[in-house]
């Protein structure tokens, strides 16, 4: 098959989001997009319309995309679609040549991107490209209900720049989804410090995205200053969900060894999939 590769600033943020959402119909986990998240999306985690990509065929019929991100010397590769019928055709790892080839022009050294654990196709595609595992994450959700106690703790809640400026201080590797770049570009972070009774303390930040008729927290990012990163993690948690009781949460991209994990699961959090981060030095 003749694959031509057109740079996604050719199209509108409508006809990018018609594209990706075929290419993910029978998608392990579809996460469909409008048009006006897309351009937050674009927004948001530094994507180059100009380096992304959409295949098409010699008759015009589109069968893909794929999208850049750039960070000074990083790349990363995101919304890597194929639409059903043209799948197993080399679109894919057209596509995935296109990304790399065009990240080493930008000036990457490094260059990754997330996978779906258990999504072998795609898991296997990366791997002929020589991208190797870093890390896995967990993405999960947690439903508006009744917190199991009252939160306890003094709270400081952070506007933007004071949450900012506590996720500077975070010693751990944050994914391109969580990283500083990523919450700094965004409109809607968030924050508070707590401090317990027996000095132990530490921090949340997260997003608060305010729909018409419902609002979402999201991109939860957790650490402990002084004490057990388990209790310090309820009671962030416990003060954040009775403050925002009809709130929806998605904590995205939690290391699966992330010593809060008991307090996600303390306050109803249900996992939905993981994520596997794979890496490529250029």
């Amino acid at each position: 098959m003749t694959i031509e590769l057109i740079p996604a600033e050719q199209f509108t943020l409508q006809e990018l989001t018609d594209l990706y959402n075929q290419t993910r119909v029978d998608y392990l986990v579809p996460m469909p997009m409008n048009a006006s998240r897309l351009g937050e999306y674009v927004h948001d985690f530094d994507i180059k319309l100009s380096q992304s990509c959409v295949g098409r065929a010699a008759d015009g019929q589109m069968l893909g995309l794929c999208m850049l991100g750039i960070r000074s010397d990083h790349a990363w590769i995101t919304r890597l679609g194929v639409l059903p019928a043209s799948r197993r055709s080399g679109v894919g790892s057209a596509l995935m040549d296109c990304m790399m080839e065009n990240a080493g022009k930008m000036g990457a050294t490094l260059t990754q991107l997330e996978v779906i654990k258990n999504n072998l196709p795609a898991y296997n595609l990366f791997s002929c490209k020589d991208f190797k595992e870093t890390g896995e994450y967990l993405v999960m959700r947690r439903a508006p209900h009744t917190s199991p106690e009252p939160p306890r703790g003094s709270v400081e809640w952070l506007d933007s720049d004071k949450a900012l400026e506590a996720l500077q201080t975070y010693p751990n590797h944050l994914t391109w989804i969580n990283a500083r770049e990523s919450m700094r570009n965004a409109r809607d972070v968030e924050g508070l410090h707590l401090t317990l009774q027996d000095g132990s303390s530490g921090w949340l930040v997260y997003r608060n995205t305010k729909f018409t008729l419902r609002s979402t927290l999201s991109h939860l990012i957790i650490h402990t200053e002084q004490g057990n990163p388990s209790e310090v993690g309820t009671q962030l948690l416990l003060n954040l969900h009775t403050h925002f009781s009809h709130h929806d949460t998605y904590a995205e991209n939690i290391h699966k060894d992330d010593p809060h994990l008991p307090a996600f699961h303390m306050l109803g959090y249900f996992e939905n999939f993981s994520r596997i981060e794979m890496k490529h030095s250029l």
